[in-house]
């Protein structure tokens, strides 16, 4: 059976440039991997799952896309549809000029802007072209399960009864999600006209970009609690990353699902790819104590708390499956040896779990039983082969019926543990990090440093794959690899004088563009509340005007003046 790999693309804001970097090299060594006569069934490689948040869920969009019917577009190295909507087609520049519909009052920067970038990558494709060529990759199996992490500040309700009297408690969840799946019959523009909004509403950047509203139905949300919205309902949405910044839970979940819509899939080898600019690394803060706690801090500790919780939710939710089905695993062997010494038999096992199996399964269950013994049996085939010759067949059938058996009472059932592997860099290397990872769109040069760097990240990965290392990559004898990746297209010198870029190390126009621009916003913000602005008080000197910050050129090499140690 093939691999099967999940990916999920976080937040990045201009370090989508890094992402784009990562993207492009991994979806090129698949491409290879694939098609290289050398690579057996079994050891070929298929993407099935993406999900992203903020920038990663643009791009997630995009690699569905592409991946799905032009494949083509991923070919050139600095000219492919991740380069171009994250390096090329982006600037502070244009980011700072707002377009026609562009509402001064709703975002600093515009969002028209990020709205033009992804209709023309994702509907740019079909150009009134009703039936255009399709041209699938050789990494999909013609399904992709796309996800992408949403702040609805609108917020769905879900209602639930409490005892002793059935009195309704009502929450709302603002965390929200949009799952599609694409395949053949999603190769119309219309579909990807629909997923425009969805796509510039996961990187809505508070503040920065204005909120995004489209329509949602019914059928979208788990129905079993929901408080019924009128169908159709338009919600209002902000960065999906503000409240799932890394959405490994969401990939998860819709594993599940393709397991699920095809029992087969579960079969096969899974993996995980993480995507992501940012170190994972301690965000504990030690210095704040009560003595200290002025409000500034205060309110810079409570919000990087929120942050950091909503950045790695997923990740324990990851933990917490692993350490699970690891415990399941535990309990499996040793029904195992109970069996092979005998202490368990097929004849007085076989009566229990011919009675409640049937019970576990109902004609509603989305996995029957059959399905489900076939994937038990073949995950645990080299165990299962063992027992036929330390015993019999029968002795090993009823061990696979009592795994199943446990598997289902305790909600375990199509769910594998969580091999993921990550693709991360630290800011110390990074041009476009500092700002809030909005240094990077202010110069070009930056975002081909990060996008060179997220191709040298990825190729460097493949290596430690192919050798085996590090040992963590491997669990039980499983890897992704070995990734027959030899023909890699050139990668452009990393320029290191750009590593760790500072904002006041940008070009001073630059700066004073982008200063103007908050001062401005800002004064908007405060009429908007009804904050009068205080008059100026007598005899102060004017401000010097500064130059309008239109048609802003930088150079090249930002700082010359800087020198490495």
């Amino acid at each position: 059976m093939p691999k099967r790999l999940a990916i999920t693309i976080a937040g990045a804001v201009s370090l989508g440039s890094y992402e784009a970097g990562v993207l492009y090299e991994i979806c090129e060594a698949l491409r290879q991997h694939n098609t290289d006569p050398a690579t057996t069934d079994a050891e070929k490689i298929f993407i099935d799952v993406i999900t992203g948040a903020s920038a990663g869920g643009m791009t997630a969009t995009i690699a569905a896309q592409k991946l799905l019917f032009e494949a083509s577009s991923l070919a050139a190295a600095y000219d492919n549809s991740f380069y171009r909507p994250w390096v090329k087609d982006i600037s502070i520049d244009a980011l700072l000029n707002y377009l026609d519909g562009d509402v001064p009052t709703h975002s600093l920067l515009s969002s028209r802007l990020i709205d033009s970038i992804a209709r023309k990558h994702l509907l740019g494709r079909y150009g009134g072209v009703a039936d255009p060529p399709t041209d699938p990759h050789p990494a999909t199996l013609g399904e992709i399960r796309l996800g992408l992490a949403l702040g609805n500040l609108n917020g769905i309700s879900y209602s639930r009864d409490v005892r002793p009297n059935k009195q309704a408690f009502i929450y709302t969840r603002y965390q929200d999600i949009l799952n599609k799946t694409l395949g053949p019959g999603s190769d119309v523009e219309g579909i990807w006209e629909k997923l425009v909004p969805a796509v510039c509403a996961t990187g809505a950047f508070p503040f920065a970009f204005a909120p995004r509203e489209f329509s949602r139905m019914l059928s979208e949300y788990d129905g079993t609690y929901l408080v019924k919205f009128p169908e159709g309902q338009r919600f209002t949405y902000t960065d999906g990353g503000v409240f799932q910044n890394e959405p490994l839970g969401l990939a998860k979940q819709l594993v599940d699902e393709v397991v699920h819509a095809d029992p087969a899939a579960g079969t096969d080898e899974r993996y995980y790819l993480f995507v992501c600019p940012h170190p994972l690394a301690a965000t504990s803060n030690s210095e704040l104590n009560e003595s200290n706690a002025v409000l500034g801090k205060t309110a810079a500790a409570v919000i990087g708390a929120f942050y950091n919780q909503a950045r790695f939710h997923d990740w324990i939710a990851a933990e917490n499956i692993n350490d699970r089905i690891g415990l399941f695993n535990t309990h499996a062997r040793g029904l195992q040896l109970l069996f092979q010494n005998g202490t368990l038999t097929d004849g007085a096992v076989a009566p229990i779990t011919s009675a409640i199996l049937p019970l576990l399964f109902p004609n509603s269950a989305k996995e029957t039983q059959a399905d489900a013994w076939t994937r038990v049996k073949s995950q645990w085939k080299p165990e299962y082969d063992a027992l036929i010759a330390q015993r019999s067949q029968p002795v090993a059938d009823v061990w696979i019926d009592t795994i199943l058996l446990l598997e289902t009472a305790a909600g375990l059932g199509a769910k594998d543990e969580m091999i993921i592997y990550g693709i991360t860099a630290e800011n110390k290397e990074l041009a476009g990090s500092d700002a809030f990872a909005f240094l990077g769109f202010f110069d070009r040069a930056y975002r081909d440093h990060d996008y060179d760097l997220g191709r040298t990240k990825a190729r460097n990965f493949i290596d430690l794959i192919n050798r085996g290392e590090p040992p963590d990559a491997i669990n039980n004898g499983r890897s992704i690899g070995p990734i027959r990746y030899s023909s890699r297209p050139e990668i452009h010198a990393i320029d290191k004088n750009l590593d760790d870029l500072k904002m006041a190390s940008v070009p001073a126009p630059l700066r004073q563009a982008f200063e103007k621009r908050l001062r401005a916003r800002s004064h908007d913000l405060m009429a908007d509340l009804g904050i009068k602005k205080p008059p100026r008080a007598r005899g102060h000197r004017a401000h010097r005007r500064r130059p309008p910050p239109q048609e802003i050129s930088s150079p090249v090499n930002p700082r010359p003046h800087l020198t490495k140690p």
